[in-house]
């Protein structure tokens, strides 16, 4: 999935969903590894999938972006660093801007944030294109 594919996809969800996370993460350079390991005396491999962090081999755990702000947060700091931004919450709506982009609406104030950090992110994807 595309980055505005996914911000498509995060703008009509009624939720966050770890699926989102994983997704935000691959944009991020996190990356899927499977690895076939004998796990019964007869040697039979069973797969196993975990997340790799983007900066090496180890394994690790996409962060939440879509719940937590401080994860959102990350995100934005890498993908938009420079930009002021902001975040609130009301009535059970969140609602973040990254730079000059518009106000971005969710079901969670991190889910907004992402939404935001992701425009941004392709508006300057954009710009470096032409």
């Amino acid at each position: 999935m595309n980055i505005d594919q996914l911000i498509a996809k995060l703008e009509q969800a009624e939720q966050a969903e770890r699926v989102f996370d994983a997704a935000i993460g691959s944009i991020l350079g996190w990356r899927q590894k499977v690895e076939y390991v004998k796990t019964d005396p007869n040697g039979e491999p069973a797969k196993k999938v975990f997340w790799v962090v983007p900066s090496g081999e180890n394994p690790g755990i996409v962060p939440p972006f879509t719940t937590s702000i401080d994860a959102a947060v990350e995100l934005m700091e890498a993908v938009a660093p420079n930009d002021r931004w902001g975040v609130s919450t009301f009535g059970g709506t969140g609602t973040a801007f990254v730079g000059t982009g518009a106000y971005c609406h969710a079901p969670t104030a991190a889910m907004a944030l992402c939404i935001a950090s992701l425009k941004a992110k392709s508006k300057l994807d954009n710009q470096v294109k032409s």
